[in-house]
């Protein structure tokens, strides 16, 4: 299926909780009042949030709330990232991303710009 599956940009504005997702190995969270859209193709998820899209491997699902706390002592000392902060679900520990500022590893844009590079060198 592709195409949008929540609705216009700010359709997220009311919506409480969070989307819990998958990538590179990681679980992830954002806030379901910062999604804008959310489309599969080709296998992966892309999630519209502002300006910016994020891309998982697995939409996980999206629980009620979330008891976030502050990364900025745990996480900011091994990750240069922004993040809102980090959280547990269930036993798994994750991380709630900012959506001003989602990281490079989830960045659909960083991604596209990295399937350009690798076309180019089998072409050439």
């Amino acid at each position: 299926m592709t195409g949008p599956l929540i609705g216009p940009p700010s359709a997220g504005a009311g919506r409480k909780g969070f989307l819990l997702l998958r990538r590179g190995g990681g679980l992830w969270g954002i806030a379901s009042s910062a999604v804008d859209s959310l489309s599969r193709r080709d296998g992966a998820y892309r999630i519209g949030v502002g300006e910016n899209a994020i891309l998982a491997d697995e939409i996980v699902g999206v629980v009620d709330d979330l008891l976030v706390r502050s990364a900025a002592g745990v996480l900011g000392r091994f990750w240069g990232e922004s993040a809102a902060g980090i959280a547990m679900h269930g036993e798994l520990p994750l991380v709630v991303l900012d959506p001003r500022r989602p990281p490079g590893v989830l960045s659909a844009d960083a991604d596209e710009t990295a399937e350009i590079v690798n076309e180019g060198e089998t072409a050439g």
